[in-house]
Parts: structure tokens; C-alpha cells; sequence
């Protein structure tokens, strides 16, 4: 299915001067040299969980102590990947790819069960936890989805109908459909799980690389296209696409969504986080104070904090949006973008 009408949007960009974003975003040491930590997930309780994916563990953050703990995976050289939380946040899921399994870990009782794929070389590198309890993977090389069922156990897969999709980055709508990005296959992907049917939307007619998938309140899919450098929304009803246009970058790693709608972006090389205003159409930039940081992956936690990695600095840090949201208020009730800044195609 491809989009029937698409708007290119000139968005804003507003630049916060290092010295406030030093004063918004505290940083974490937790001493792992070498550690590369990754996919950082937030709890509902605020509590900040994140992989150490070269010295293999599941790492708590504490924010009212200001503490780590550390669990060692079972499994040795795991290469875990991806890491997924219940939304009751006491159930973690992580994605083993070299193991080819997905390993479950029990917030209460901080035990580990692992769960060994029947397909073998799965390869999986994405994991989510659905709103019903089951938690779905997608296999980079395989082109599998996968389901699991926590209660039974048992696993089932879905052949994903374009070949050498190279799927990624996964996520959920209020009706239960489950949602990727193909990035070789250059199309966005939602699958049915009680149909088992997939629908597809190509991106272009070139290959875009594309980054994502964030799903608002109003149902509106988001994803990154890399090439052309455009934040792009999808709506499902309609099939009509609006794409915003980023400010120069060197590339985007990971994207997050808070309680607000706000896109978040982590720029490694850039170092700095990027935020997204779909009310305003304002982008806005953060440098981390910490330079050559190379954050790899966001998450938007309770409280208007961002949560982030800093892959090359055993670091994990936050940005405080609370301290922006008088700003964002002003800006949705004094900005409208002129008429030129809107074309249609």
C-alpha cells in the first residue's frame, strides 16, 4: 500500500545553548570499563534498567538512591541486544542472539529463565512486550516474527512476506496490532495477531534505511527516514503520510516517545538528543555535557525525564523536561507555521 498524498514540512529547529543543557542533563558513572551499555528502558516506577552488552548483564539505576545494581545473564556471551519490559514493570525480556533464545527476568525475585527458539538461527534482535503479556522478536537475518507466550511457553513464528526485510524496532497500537520498520524491505509493516495478516506500506521508491517505530496517542505511526533525513508520520486510516524535515545530523541511533507525544532522538555521533514537537513542528537540540559520549539508545520515563546510554563512557544519563514544558505550552499557543512552509505532492 503506498501513501496516497504526502506533506513535507519545513520544520523549526531550536538550539539549547550548551550551558542550560549542562544545567538540564545529569550524568551516571557506574564504573564497567569497556561495558558498552544499551537499550536503556524506564519502568513505571521510575526505576531505569539497561544492557551491559560486552560484559553481559541486566543493570538497575536507582534514581532515588542513585545506585546500580548489576544481574549477570546466565547464558555467557549472550550478545544481548535488546532489552523489553512488562507494562506492570516487573517482567524483563531480553533478546540473546547468539544463544538464540530470549531470556525472561523476574523483577521480584531478581531470578533468570531463559527460553531456547525451536527455529534454529533465529537471530533475534528486536523484542517487545505486547499490552497482553506476549512478547513478540523479530529476527534481523531470519525475517521472522516471532511470538512467545510467557503463560504456555510456546513460541510461534511468521514468515514476514518481503524477503531480506532486515526488520527492526518494534511496537504496539491500542487494537493490539503488533508494528515494525523494514529497513531493507523500505516498507512500514503491521501485523494482525488474530487475522496472522500482514499489511504493508512502502516508504519511497528508494531505500531509506529507515529508523523507528513510535506509535502516539492518536494512533499516528512514527519513523526516521535516514536518507532523506525527515521525521515522518504515517496515518493508518488514510495511508497519508506528513514527513518534518530534521536539522543536519550525522546520524540517528534510537527514538523514543514520552507521555506527551514528543518524539526523542539520540544523535551518537552528533552526541546530543533531539526532541520533536508535533504541535509546534519544533525540533529542539541537546548537547551532553560529556563530550565523544556516543549515546546509543533513549527512552522517555515518568516525570518528564529522558533517559539515555553513553556507549564509549559506561555512562547512563537524563535530561530534565520538566524544565521545558512552560516553554512548549507558550510555544503551542504563539506558533503557526506560515502557509510556505507547507507543500503538498
Amino acid at each position: 500500500m503506498s501513501a496516497r498524498s504526502l506533506a513535507l514540512v519545513l520544520a523549526l529547529v531550536l538550539s539549547v545553548a550548551p550551558a542550560w543543557a549542562g544545567e538540564m542533563i545529569k550524568e551516571y558513572s557506574y564504573g564497567n570499563s569497556g561495558s558498552y551499555p544499551n537499550s536503556i528502558r524506564v519502568s513505571p516506577s521510575g526505576k531505569v534498567w539497561f544492557l551491559q552488552f560486552r560484559t553481559n548483564k541486566l543493570t538497575v539505576f536507582d534514581p532515588a538512591t542513585e545506585k546500580f545494581k548489576e544481574y549477570p545473564i546466565p547464558s555467557t556471551k549472550s550478545e544481548p541486544l535488546d532489552l523489553a519490559i512488562s507494562r506492570d514493570g516487573n517482567q524483563f525480556w531480553i533478546a540473546e542472539q547468539d544463544v538464540n533464545a530470549i531470556c525472561g527476568f523476574d523483577a521480584k525475585s531478581g531470578k533468570f529463565s531463559e527460553y531456547f527458539f525451536p527455529t534454529p538461527k533465529t537471530n533475534p534482535s528486536n523484542i517487545f512486550a505486547a499490552r497482553d503479556g506476549k512478547v513478540w522478536t523479530l529476527g534481523w537475518n531470519s525475517n521472522l516474527l516471532t511470538e512467545f507466550d510467557p503463560k504456555t511457553g510456546k513460541f510461534a513464528d511468521y514468515n514476514i512476506p518481503t524477503a531480506l526485510s532486515s526488520s527492526f524496532d518494534l511496537a504496539d497500537d491500542a487494537h493490539g496490532d503488533i508494528w515494525f520498520i523494514q529497513r531493507a524491505g523500505n516498507k512500514v509493516t503491521r501485523f494482525n495477531p488474530k487475522t496472522r495478516k500482514f499489511t504493508e506500506w512502502k516508504i519511497g521508491p528508494k531505500i531509506q534505511s529507515a529508523l523507528g517505530t513510535m506509535i502516539d496517542s492518536k494512533g499516528y505511526v512514527w519513523y526516521l527516514k535516514m536518507v532523506d533525513n525527515t521525521l515522518t508520520r504515517l496515518d493508518p486510516k488514510t495511508g497519508e503520510s506528513k514527513e518534518f524535515t530534521l536539522p543536519k545530523n550525522l546520524g540517528t541511533q534510537n527514538m523514543s516517545i514520552d507521555d506527551k507525544d514528543n518524539i526523542w532522538m539520540i544523535q551518537g555521533t552528533d552526541n546530543r538528543l533531539l526532541k520533536f514537537n508535533p504541535v509546534s513542528g519544533i525540533f529542539q537540540t541537546f548537547d551532553i555535557p560529556t563530550g565523544k559520549a556516543y549515546p546509543n539508545s533513549v527512552s522517555a520515563g515518568p516525570g518528564g525525564k529522558i533517559w539515555f546510554t553513553e556507549g564509549s563512557m559506561d555512562k547512563i544519563g537524563v535530561l530534565d523536561n520538566s524544565l521545558l514544558m512552560e516553554g512548549d505550552k507558550q510555544l503551542r499557543v504563539k506558533f503557526a507555521p506560515p502557509k510556505e512552509m507547507l507543500r503538498q505532492k
